[in-house]
């Protein structure tokens, strides 16, 4: 099966890499577009939507956070600018300072042309629902942004354990749990949220937090009830393509909600291409829902990116 559109490819590039270590930032960088577009042949994807590493995401320093993010921006608008058939962006906000994310918002839709916005699960100790960020989601809010929400390390992590093993999808778990509880979800409808790695540990635990529906503090910050709101997020497949993995996020969510994603390079392309194997003839979806998830319910959320695919053919 071909023409799969990624929306969770991170680009670890050297240019970005470059701009960490003028903030004193080790990152490693090997990334490029002609690799990338290589493998995404390989594998039948026709596009993806380019991804800030996680590094870049939750720096907590503004003086290194800004400058960074900026840079970061700039390449990978840049990549999409060039091949604008193949690629799009997210943009990424230094989030430790919501005045410079606010503006840098507005920068890179409206000067970079960018697709969306990557959102951390948190900085530091604060999860994204946290108030500090409040201004930045409103802001995100008022444009209609389409979000991927990404997992970060966990502040207390877990020992001899790399933070990707357990605590991403903790800490996505704990971020929904965020946005539910501050209200967030609730005051911001109009932002499009992508969740990463199929929504992390939460589809598994909904029908517990559903119980809370009713009960403060959901029944100001979340009236409509878990999953109701739960239903209007997608969720991307990374990392996601096993047997303990869909049976509970198809109860929270329909195929028209779920959408592909590979974690590349983090996935490597054997990664890949065994998760796509799984994806198509292990899964138990049907030929249409393949279809969606591979790229239906992707185009309408990248408009631009949808559009140069259609003209180049």
């Amino acid at each position: 099966m071909d023409g799969f559109i990624d929306v969770h490819h991170h680009v670890p590039s050297a240019e970005i890499a470059e701009a960490a270590r003028r903030v004193g930032l080790e990152m490693a960088g090997a990334w490029t577009p002609e690799t990338a577009m290589a493998a995404m042949d390989q594998s039948g994807i026709a596009a993806a939507v380019l991804t800030p590493t996680v590094v870049v995401a939750d720096v907590g320093d503004p003086a290194v956070a800004v400058p960074l993010h900026r840079a970061t921006n700039d390449y990978l608008s840049g990549v999409a600018k060039r091949w604008p058939d193949r690629f799009g962006a997210f943009a990424t906000l230094p989030l430790v300072d919501p005045d410079a994310a606010r503006a840098e918002l507005g920068r890179a839709l409206d000067d970079l042309g960018m697709d969306g916005v990557l959102l951390p699960s948190g900085v530091g100790p604060d999860l994204i629902g946290a108030e500090r960020f409040d201004s930045v989601l409103e802001a995100m809010n008022e444009r209609g942004v389409v979000i991927h929400l990404h997992p970060t390390k966990s502040h207390l992590g877990i020992p001899n354990l790399p933070p990707n093993v357990v605590d991403f999808p903790v800490e996505t778990t704990r971020a929904i749990g965020s946005l539910l509880a501050s209200g967030a979800l609730e005051r911001h409808g109009n932002l499009t949220w992508i969740i990463a790695h199929g929504g992390g540990c939460f589809p598994y635990i909904a029908g517990r937090v559903a119980r809370s529906d009713g009960a403060p503090p959901f029944t100001t910050t979340a009236p409509q009830g878990t999953l109701a709101y739960l239903s209007r997020m997608y969720f991307d497949v990374a990392v996601t393509c096993h047997p303990n993995a869909f049976p509970s996020l198809r109860t929270v969510t329909d195929t028209d909600h779920i959408v592909f994603g590979t974690d590349y390079p983090a996935f490597t392309q054997q990664d890949v291409d065994e998760a796509i194997e799984y994806l198509v003839n292990e899964a138990d979806f049907t030929g249409d829902e393949l279809a969606a998830i591979a790229s239906t319910n992707v185009k309408p959320l990248f408009p631009r990116l949808a559009a140069d695919m259609e003209a180049a053919g």
